[in-house]
């Protein structure tokens, strides 16, 4: 065999080698891109009804601490002592946003930092109020109206806006 030959038959095989290459990384990224697609199936399949239980306990959870719900539920007029009733407010709402911060994960960080805004103006707006009408001082009934005028009088209620943020994310994670 000649040389031109061999530099021919040299230069078809590393061009066979070269096309069974490039087939195989080929194959290979489409197959990488098919397990992407997969695990992101999977992961959405146990995320998404996490999310979607988080977010439920994120809406209950500011129905239910919202004062226009809260107060009534915990009738004041059956209270005795003022400093009863605003034991019982700040234990219970910090109980639950407690029971619910484990789910903090899966709602996402603006709709967690809105519930946290919440909670923390409804305990300051309940500070304001007991330094201006001591409970020694106010009785039960008069003081939750003290705290209803100081809540109303704000630009926007929290609890409504973080609500808003909850339904949001929801819309957006159904949407995907």
């Amino acid at each position: 065999m000649t040389e031109t030959s061999w530099v021919s038959l040299l230069i078809v095989a590393l061009s066979g080698i070269l096309s069974v290459v490039v087939v195989l990384i080929f194959f290979w990224k489409k197959e990488l891109e098919e397990r992407r697609k997969l695990l992101r199936q999977q992961v959405l399949q146990v995320t998404l009804p996490l999310r979607l239980q988080a977010l439920e306990r994120a809406a209950l959870f500011l129905e239910r601490n919202d004062p226009n719900n809260l107060l009534p539920r915990l009738n004041p007029s059956s209270f005795q002592r003022t400093g009863d009733l605003i034991q019982i407010i700040f234990r219970l709402v910090q109980e639950e946003f407690l029971h619910n911060s484990a789910y903090q994960i899966y709602t996402g960080p603006q709709v967690w930092y809105a519930i946290r805004s919440a909670k923390n103006t409804f305990f300051q707006i309940l500070q304001t109020t007991l330094s201006e009408h001591p409970p020694h001082q106010t009785p039960p009934l008069l003081w939750v109206e003290k705290f209803k005028e100081k809540w109303r009088s704000q630009t926007s209620d929290p609890f409504q806006i973080a609500l808003a943020y909850v339904h949001r994310e929801m819309e957006r994670m159904v949407n995907v």
